[in-house]
């Protein structure tokens, strides 16, 4: 086995291995603040709809970084297709959560439907727009490194957006209540 197979090999499991490290510590932060969050029953449906969405905008994002056919005009033409999506999605999801919640019971205020709205448009908006650019960062630094971009850009994204995304849901715990 050459030398540098061996390091792409180490350098996988490394980063493979630190993100897995990450997402544990991001589930016991979400422990902690269980208590907070199990009451809020809008944010506990916008949640996983959030999670999902914001993997697979990494997942598609980071699929186009490392392709090298793919242009500036070809990427922005991806951009404003994601933007356009994000904004049915948080609607949607907006939708849905306040649906739901009101057939269950829930009453609503007015400074919490804003507060909600605000704490939706945020996370979405937030990961995405620093998604962009953390894939279009390791992109250049797999490229310097040599090694391919498909085998470890997607699964580092997606990981990295869904801590990001469990340290939103700690925010909203004290953002919302």
């Amino acid at each position: 086995m050459s030398r540098v197979h061996l390091r792409s090999i180490i350098f996988i499991a490394a980063t493979t291995g630190g993100a897995s490290c990450i997402s544990l510590i991001g589930g016991i932060g979400l422990e902690a603040v269980q208590a907070k969050i199990l009451p809020l029953v809008p944010l506990i449906v916008a949640l996983p709809a959030l999670n999902t969405m914001v993997g697979d905008y990494a997942a598609i994002i980071a699929a186009h970084a490392g392709d090298p056919a793919e242009g500036k005009h070809t990427k922005k033409k991806l951009a404003f297709a994601i933007a356009k999506a994000i904004w049915v999605n948080v609607i949607g999801v907006l939708i849905l959560s306040i649906w739901i919640a009101s057939r269950r019971g829930y009453l609503f205020t007015d400074v919490f439907i804003a507060k909600f709205v605000l704490f939706v448009l945020f996370a979405m908006l937030s990961i995405v727009a620093g998604m962009f650019g953390l894939t279009v960062l390791l992109d250049k630094l797999l490229e310097k490194k040599r090694l391919s971009a498909d085998d470890i850009l997607i699964p580092v994204v997606t990981s990295i957006t869904d801590v990001a995304m469990l340290g939103l849901i700690a925010l909203a715990a004290v953002f919302l209540f």
